[in-house]
């Protein structure tokens, strides 16, 4: 990725992380200084900055601010008409599944480095009916560990108001809990205000998890007209990204997030506002097809299933609608020429 290529949206993600750090005391002009990005800008329409620009602001802003847990603060603080239509789905999706996934397909409009996140299956189901989301992100900073600390704590912070504000809390089980890599910091203050029942630290892995039905169970539906015309609206605009998202991206990401093993053509195309025909000769220009990509997708949830989570082998069949284990083991082994076993004994 050309890490100087203008492509981020300068009314999006960067202006919400100046107005955080200004609301956490940093002047405007010590934030700006050394980004290219003049306050000029603001007012204009479709102004967009590099990744480069991008970081030297949040590395003003670390400066000026600079305290433990800073990221959580700024997330907690973020507010969600920075990353453009989607931010709204918070306040009308029916459950948190959806919103999840449709942060997940138009997060790319704010941040298009987002793109290879959209690309890939994430959360799984585990034991016990949990819903598990990894947080183990990688960023376009590995390189930099405060920045790449400041961006792991804005994104935990960012999913879990998205969980509260999108997970069914009439279940029996409304509890969210998250467990952390990092070992036990000197002070928990920064977390304390974070909307979550508990948080373990010097974990294996880090994740959020909550119950399956606070995460799948619908509530407010007198809301789901608007949630999907918000989602049309994105989906209009993630069309003018042709060039870095292609309509097959579009529609892997549509299908993963509707995911059945008879999911239908139509199903998809009227989500995407296209029809069956022109989805299907616009994926053949693109040299595929909706059959090729939704076994693709199968194959892919059903992989991420196997390696992150305890369900059987079995229930893990019955999930992604295969007949049998037996034809699982068949399905992974031609797909990615490793055995089941193998697959799991490499995640340890």
């Amino acid at each position: 990725m050309d890490f100087d290529a203008r492509v981020i949206p300068l009314h999006r993600h960067p202006l919400g992380f100046i107005e955080a750090f200004e609301q956490l005391g940093a002047q405007q002009n010590d934030l700006l200084r050394g980004t290219g990005v003049t306050p000029a800008l603001f007012d204009m329409q479709d102004v967009r900055i590099s990744y480069n620009q991008l970081h030297a602001l949040i590395g003003n802003g670390i400066r000026q601010c600079d305290r433990p847990g800073l990221g959580l603060e700024v997330g907690m603080r973020f507010d969600w008409t920075y990353w453009g239509p989607v931010g709204f789905v918070v306040y009308c999706s029916t459950n948190l599944k959806d919103a999840a996934e449709a942060f997940r397909r138009y997060m790319v409009t704010a941040q298009p480095f987002y793109t290879q996140a959209a690309a890939q299956p994430n959360s799984y189901l585990d034991a016990n009916n949990r819903v598990f989301e990894p947080l183990d992100y990688a960023t376009a900073c590995e390189d930099d560990p405060v920045m790449r600390r400041f961006i792991l704590d804005f994104r935990l912070a960012i999913s879990l108001r998205i969980w509260d504000l999108c997970g069914n809390k009439s279940v029996n089980d409304p509890s969210v809990h998250v467990r952390l890599t990092d070992p036990q910091p000197e002070s928990l203050a920064p977390y304390q205000s974070l909307p979550c029942d508990s948080i373990t630290f010097g974990c294996e892995a880090s994740t959020i998890s909550g119950h399956l039905e606070l995460v799948f169970k619908r509530f407010r539906r007198l809301r789901q007209r608007a949630f999907d015309q918000i989602v049309r609206q994105c989906e209009t605009e993630l069309s003018s990204l042709s060039r870095t998202v292609t309509f097959a991206d579009r529609v892997r990401w549509h299908i993963r997030a509707h995911f059945r093993p008879d999911l239908q053509l139509g199903q998809v195309a009227g989500p995407m506002n296209v029809t069956p025909r022109s989805l299907s000769r616009r994926l053949n220009a693109e040299q595929t097809s909706f059959r090729k990509l939704l076994h693709e997708v199968r194959m892919e949830i059903a992989s991420h299933q196997l390696r992150c989570s305890r369900l059987s082998v079995e229930d893990v069949s019955e999930l992604t609608g295969f007949s049998c284990a037996s034809s699982l083991r068949r399905a992974v082994k031609n797909w990615s020429g490793a055995t089941i076993s193998e697959m799991r004994d490499v995640m340890g």
